[in-house]
């Protein structure tokens, strides 16, 4: 893991579930509309409870480190 990939990660909150935004943030997005289109295509792996996305944060790892 490349010291960039490590850094996004770390930005991560530290909690089991993230939202969107969680992940936006951690790249440094000012929107979550690029996670989003993601989840939509199945690049990202996460559940719609309620209306909203929830994603693991072990999804949100793997995700970091492919792209």
């Amino acid at each position: 893991m490349n010291k960039t990939t490590q850094s996004i990660i770390d930005m991560l909150p530290r909690k089991p579930l993230l939202s969107p935004a969680d992940l936006a943030a951690a790249y440094g997005l000012a929107t979550t509309n690029s996670i989003l289109a993601d989840i939509k295509t199945g690049k990202l792996a996460a559940n719609c409870i309620g209306g909203k996305y929830i994603i693991s944060r072990a999804a949100a790892e793997a995700y970091i480190a492919d792209n």
